[in-house]
């Protein structure tokens, strides 16, 4: 029996490693499309959890932002990794950047918790969309994405499914893309040193220019 299971574990983690490549194989597609250093970020107004509106203008009217794109609370690697960027935000708030999380609306909202990052709610994933950073996902998956509390956004096309990519923006005042983490696995984590590291770089650039010692 207990052989039996083993076989039965190995075939469901086959089938999860499959799933996983197969989703994978679809995003890759849409990183060459997503928005990359030195390109121009798209503005937004979203809402933050308590429904307050949020302008990546007025965000950037004092500071440079750090914008981490993530796949929903659904996903136990989106969890992660928000949980990861939250933990960094000491470090990039003493390099005097703000630092904002954006993901689609939660099928079941968890309670609302006490991370010292600012969640914006992206609904119809339109700023994500606008970055670049979503794919259309296989047919062969949507029943699992569904079992596993995803709801994709009602575009009005009804053969659509689309996902967001996981991934992490550092937008200068001048609205300006500098640094820009887009992978398409979306196991893979943030490399939070080399971010803190461009961060301080950013933060001796303007203090420089602004003549500040």
């Amino acid at each position: 029996m207990g052989h039996d299971l083993e076989i039965l574990q190995a075939d469901a983690d086959a089938d999860a490693d499959a799933a996983a490549e197969l989703a994978m194989t679809a995003a890759s597609n849409a990183v060459t499309r997503a928005l990359h250093a030195g390109a121009q970020a798209p503005s937004f107004v979203l809402p933050d959890k308590q429904g307050n509106k949020v302008a990546l203008d007025h965000l950037l009217s004092s500071a440079p932002v750090v914008i981490h794109f993530l796949r929903g609370s659904w996903c136990t690697f989106g969890e992660e990794s928000l949980a990861h960027f939250a933990a960094m935000h000491a470090h990039i708030a003493l390099t005097g950047a703000k630092a904002v999380a954006i993901a689609p609306p939660d099928a079941s909202p968890r309670e609302a918790s006490r991370l010292p990052v600012t969640e914006l709610v992206d609904r119809n994933l339109r700023t994500t969309r606008a970055f670049g950073l979503t794919f259309d996902l296989p047919e062969a998956l949507r029943s699992r994405y569904l079992d596993l509390g995803y709801t994709p956004p009602k575009l009005g096309e009804s053969d659509r499914f689309l996902v967001p990519v996981p991934a992490t923006y550092l937008i200068n005042e001048a609205g300006v893309v500098v640094f820009a983490h887009v992978d398409f696995d979306y196991r893979n984590a943030l490399d939070g040193e080399l971010l803190i590291r461009v961060l301080h770089k950013l933060h001796t650039r303007r203090n420089t220019q602004s003549g500040v010692d």
